[in-house]
């Protein structure tokens, strides 16, 4: 079995076509792989480490509105989906994988374009402009989460869930509060908002710190800051004689601590929402404002409408308002109640639920 994945822009997209690739190669006879990117995005790099093929192109965003930087994007766009045409022809797939990111939409409209089948994996809540362009004229749509389906032509959407690793669901809780050091006998809050940190994150933690010293003592907290502040809000804590935070730059092994934590300070990107949901950890959402389209803010609301999380606008962002919202989702009953609402939405790994997709429903004589 053949199969292009195109994904690429951040390793929000990237990440999950990897995993169904893995996927994919135990379960498919004389499985072979393409990935195809743009040729100076991450994905030229994370790609070929995995051991994958990589084919790389010129690929603009999708114009959003009209100016002359969007015009001009628009000619590579039409570009990219001659580029893509040929790579298609050349390595003749029997299916075309999108994950999203605009350059995706090339590969997966050349699919279309020559007769082929076609998926498109949609991570977040609300689709991106390359997915609900391409939803109509695929084979089939796979959604992060049930109420993502309502973008979609129900007959040929399924809810899948996202590829998540093994490890966030596998991890034990011991082997996470011995990997950072922690006690077992207090709760743990893991604020670990993404691999670049959050500086209004850290600056209502630094002017908590005197609170979580008086009113937290039986808490203690793993908090990734980030390269950037790390020096400084080390120093911060050690002034407050805060013993029971622990600041780190980076956190290596995600699925540890997810592991240790009762409770999370995270931002709202599909993949994070997917692995809270997947270990069932009850948070609080800070949404990152800036992301495309607005897609963290969507992906909170709705988590928050569950009221499987509690949400936090990164503006509305202080002190007082974090140690509120610390303080619910620490209370075992509140705790549990999310727990429980998390785990029951999980719909299980979204790359195996995906490939069986491909191999059971598209791709049947593959």
């Amino acid at each position: 079995m053949k199969v292009i994945f195109a994904c690429g822009g951040t390793g929000g997209h990237i990440y999950p076509a990897l995993a169904i690739a893995e996927s994919l190669k135990k379960k498919a006879d004389n499985f072979e792989a393409l990935f195809a990117g743009n040729k100076t995005g991450m994905e030229a790099s994370i790609v070929p480490q995995r051991g994958y093929d990589f084919k790389g192109i010129e690929a603009r965003p999708l114009i959003r509105k009209f100016t002359l930087e969007n015009f001009k994007n628009g000619v590579f766009v039409i570009k990219s989906v001659f580029d893509a045409l040929k790579e298609v022809k050349s390595f003749n797939p029997d299916i075309v994988v999108g994950t999203g990111g605009f350059v995706s939409f090339p590969f997966v409209l050349a699919a279309v374009l020559t007769g082929r089948k076609s998926l498109i994996h949609e991570p977040n809540v609300y689709p991106g402009l390359a997915n609900r362009a391409l939803a109509a004229v695929v084979t089939a749509v796979t959604a992060g989460f049930s109420s993502g389906k309502k973008y979609f032509p129900a007959k040929k959407t399924f809810i899948t869930g996202n590829p998540v690793r093994e490890g966030i669901i596998s991890a034990d809780k011991s082997a996470g509060l011995k990997e950072f050091g922690l006690d077992p006998e207090k709760k743990t809050v893991l604020i670990m908002p993404g691999s670049r940190a959050a500086k209004n994150i850290n600056k209502a933690m630094e002017e908590a710190l005197p609170e979580i010293g008086r009113s937290f003592q039986n808490v203690q907290f793993l908090w990734m800051c980030g390269e950037e502040q790390y020096f400084a809000l080390e120093q911060s804590v050690k002034n407050q004689g805060a013993k029971n935070i622990k600041v780190l730059k980076f956190i290596d092994k995600a699925e540890l601590a997810y592991a240790a934590a009762d409770a999370g300070v995270l931002r709202a990107g599909a993949g994070t929402l997917t692995e809270i949901t997947a270990c069932g950890l009850p948070s609080v959402l800070v949404p990152y404002p800036h992301a495309t389209g607005n897609h963290q803010e969507k992906n909170a609301a709705s988590f928050e409408e569950n009221q499987s999380a509690l949400v936090i606008k990164d503006k509305d962002l202080t002190a007082e308002t974090l140690l509120n919202a610390l303080k619910k989702v620490l209370d075992p009953e509140t705790g549990a109640s999310m727990r429980q609402k998390l785990k029951s939405s999980y719909p299980g790994n979204g790359a195996d639920n995906i490939t069986d997709i491909i191999l059971n429903k598209i791709c049947l004589s593959k």
